[in-house]
């Protein structure tokens, strides 16, 4: 979950990103016009372009209209916006990239949205590099950068004394926005219901009363994938086996048997046990055994660099296995309330 975390905050982070590593783009627009990003805001400050699907239109023949009638060069501004809205793109990936971090149940998912974001970096990284060297080779004019000079100038001059507050209002402004989002996605992904004391959890949880859909719920919550997973050993007393539920999340799979009463459960669990150690004496599988204060039994063992698990409590019946250094079959077990 702490992977997960960190890649959809940094998915988020990389829409201003991306917004600052594209700006030259814009800029060069303004250049064309010989005005300066501030001019260009007190032009279209009184400018409305209302809400819904069409309004995104409406700025973007405004845009093309406005530095059509003040660009020197209006054909090459027009396809330089165009670049523009292109090179936006990436910021559009990264919040699509943390929503699928958010809301997806693949096991994989952390994987996918790390290269993700390493892919989103490099273009951006690109994008800076490109800036650089289109510059390098489009210099302005002189008359130009004179003119845009001396109005950065002024315009520092007389934003001085209010520079101060303006960086804190829209350091205010952005990280309400940024928190927001980052709050929005993270609360999607369950993971402020993961950080939750252990002890809230069993308070929430019967053990007694743990069903196959409790189990469902937390296995999707870790980022299982539960639809149409067979299980290993569904036919162990079928007759009385009710209900079952199973995830995978790459090597790690979790199963878990619900039966009509506890009668069997142990005849179950003891079938599963002697399966994982074949062709074993029957004291060496009980050196794997722990009895459970409360009543049944688990069974752990690590071979061939993986690790076994089997349990029985009440009427339910727990089959898993990991890589051997893996910790997702215990914090499972917390979870739902086996284990403490």
């Amino acid at each position: 979950m702490v992977e997960l975390t960190f890649n959809i905050i940094f998915s988020i982070i990389l829409l201003p990103f991306n917004l600052y590593c594209s700006f030259w783009i814009f800029k060069e627009v303004l250049n064309l016009a010989g005005i300066t990003f501030r001019e260009f805001l007190e032009f279209t400050s009184h400018v409305t372009f209302g809400s819904g699907r069409h309004s995104l239109k409406r700025r973007q023949r405004f845009l093309f209209r406005f530095f059509a009638e003040k660009s020197s060069k209006p054909e090459k501004s027009r396809k330089i916006l165009y670049l523009y809205g292109i090179s936006t793109l990436p910021g559009l990936a990264a919040l699509i990239l943390a929503e699928y971090g958010a809301v997806s149940n693949h096991s994989d998912k952390v994987k996918y949205v790390f290269i993700g974001n390493l892919i989103l970096i490099l273009i951006n990284i690109g994008l800076v590099v490109a800036g650089r060297i289109y510059r390098r080779h489009h210099p302005l004019d002189e008359k130009t950068a004179e003119i845009l000079e001396a109005k950065r100038t002024k315009e520092k001059e007389e934003g001085r004394k209010s520079r101060k507050k303006n960086i804190i209002v829209y350091t205010i402004v952005g990280a309400f926005f940024m928190t927001v989002l980052i709050g929005f996605n993270l609360g999607i992904a369950g993971v402020f219901s993961e950080i939750q004391p252990t002890h809230n959890k069993e308070q929430t949880i019967n053990t007694k009363n743990i069903s196959f859909d409790d189990v469902n719920t937390i296995l999707l919550k870790k980022g299982f994938e539960t639809a149409n997973i067979p299980t290993t050993y569904w036919f162990y007393d079928e007759n009385k086996l009710t209900n079952v539920t199973a995830g995978i999340k790459g090597n790690v799979k979790f199963e878990f048997y619900e039966y009509t009463d506890s009668e069997s459960t142990d005849g179950v669990y003891n079938s599963i046990s002697y399966n994982i150690l074949q062709n074993t004496e029957l004291n060496e599988q009980t050196k794997h055994e722990t009895e459970l204060t409360d009543g049944g039994k688990m069974f752990t063992v690590t071979q061939n660099g993986a690790y076994y698990f089997a349990m029985y409590k009440n009427n339910t019946v727990i089959y898993a296995y990991s890589p051997e250094n893996s910790n997702e079959i215990h914090n499972i077990l917390i979870e739902i309330g086996y284990l403490s």
